[in-house]
């Protein structure tokens, strides 16, 4: 039989059952958005205009200004650099940070090749509008890759993607949308969350799972020649990272290690035989 005593104490009993569950989930809310947020504030550091080189001409860089927008309505910035002599066209995707205004350096060793040359920065870099995300960068490329094909008036086979540490995760999900001759992959990771746990070993990032850039699970879907380049001594992304991404790639591929390159540097470590192995890949990739 039901008292009226176990009638009052029963309200009280769930309130006590309810609450640290409430409490629990709330917690677990709050820092899987903590979570969130620190690996936002990691994967994408951009820099916004003014900041940084917005006269490449005045460096040896004879770039045009370029806009385009995207299929959800961002409007992009980018440089184009035409070469009168040119053999192909790389479409470069730079890394996390800063914008294409902090890689004169690269940009011009790179056009030296003779090649066209599109650089452009993802939404919330530079110029361009928005917030990034990761499939708001995998848009951000297809627009680009558009703007060469439609109105620049490049042809399919003659495009070479070349993606910089997170640019090459950028540059690999477009080479599975979009017709290119080739990819260079430098100083790429895996997936984030590799590179989570290389650089910040003491935060745990690599638990959110948002933003994956799952590049090992891409490559072996491209049948396209690639190139991937990583230094010996890159502080950022480990070697080994690049070395697991090369080994998951489908062939046809290669591997070209830069001695006592870092992460940022390997253009200046690699000096002429880099410039080298990256004529011989865009040659390749022309005429296969």
């Amino acid at each position: 039989m039901t008292t009226e005593r176990d009638r009052g104490e029963r309200p009280g009993k769930m309130v006590s059952l309810v609450l640290p569950a409430l409490a629990l989930g709330a917690g677990m809310a709050a820092a899987r958005l903590w979570l969130d947020r620190l690996q936002h504030s990691k994967t994408f550091v951009p820099d916004r205009y003014p900041n940084g080189i917005w006269n490449p001409e005045a460096f040896g860089l004879p770039a045009e200004n370029i806009w385009f927008s995207t299929e959800d309505g961002m409007r992009l910035h980018g440089w184009w650099v035409p070469h009168p002599q040119a053999r192909g066209t790389f479409l470069y995707c730079h890394g996390s940070t800063g914008s294409i205004a902090h890689r004169i350096g690269v940009l011009r060793k790179l056009w030296s090749l003779e090649v066209n040359l599109l650089a452009f920065d993802y939404r919330g870099y530079g110029r361009s509008t928005g917030q990034p995300t990761e499939d708001g960068l995998y848009l951000d490329v297809r627009a680009a890759h558009d703007h060469l094909t439609r109105d620049l008036g490049c042809r399919v086979a003659e495009i070479l993607l070349f993606g910089h540490s997170l640019g090459g995760a950028v540059a690999i999900d477009c080479a599975l949308d979009r017709r290119v001759a080739g990819i260079v992959a430098q100083a790429t990771f895996t997936h984030i969350r590799d590179a989570a746990r290389a650089v910040f070993p003491t935060l745990p990032i690599h638990l959110a799972a948002r933003r994956q850039f799952r590049s090992v699970d891409k490559v072996s879907e491209l049948r396209i020649p690639k190139l991937f380049i990583h230094g010996d001594a890159d502080e950022t992304v480990p070697l080994e990272l690049g070395k697991r991404l090369y080994e998951s790639a489908a062939e046809p591929k290669d591997f070209y290690l830069v001695r006592r390159g870092g992460h940022n540097d390997l253009h200046l470590y690699g000096g002429r035989r880099y410039l080298r192995r990256l004529s011989r890949f865009r040659d390749r990739c022309l005429k296969a």
